[in-house]
């Protein structure tokens, strides 16, 4: 078990690699990242290399998940567009649901158009449930798999845990 019932879940659910830029809103899920072992988890510089790796992981027999904040999206779009989805290669992706009025301003712009940006990709999405880690894990995977496209599971402020 890890510091993280999310990753513990994902974990369960088969998932063998993770790789992603951290986000204060995913603090415990890197946590967790950072008792897996070496080869389990890549701290990426960038979202779209965290996604590319993901494809590298899958290529070689291994399911993996992209985590990251909901801005690094847009850098992630020439990634999931050329390889997930023109390829059919299913990605869980966790990413944090930043952009509220609240928020830093910085993450606004993007933030609040998240939803809109995976609808138009055709990426199916869904917020997550505190408490319902194992349950959020299985649609994640599950809805990767199924369309073979990247899924994303929207985590917001609080909902890590």
């Amino acid at each position: 078990m890890t510091a993280s019932r999310r990753l513990d879940a994902l974990l369960a659910e088969g998932v063998g690699f993770v790789a992603g830029v951290p986000c204060s809103y995913l603090k415990t899920f890197f946590a967790g990242c950072a008792g897996l072992p070496e080869s389990a988890f890549l701290p990426a510089v960038r979202e779209d290399h965290a996604v590319a790796a993901c494809a590298g992981a899958w290529l070689g027999g291994t399911r993996a998940a992209a985590v990251m904040q909901n801005s690094g999206l847009g850098y992630c779009l020439e990634v999931l567009a050329s390889l997930h989805l023109i390829y059919g290669m299913p990605l869980p992706m966790v990413v944090s649901d930043r952009g509220d009025p609240n928020d830093f301003e910085e993450h606004r712009v993007l933030g609040q158009r998240a939803r809109s940006l995976l609808d138009l990709f055709d990426i199916p999405w869904a917020e997550a449930r505190p408490g319902a880690e194992a349950a959020d894990a299985g649609w994640l995977v599950a809805a990767a798999e199924k369309a073979r496209r990247p899924a994303v599971l929207l985590i917001g402020k609080g909902a890590d845990s």
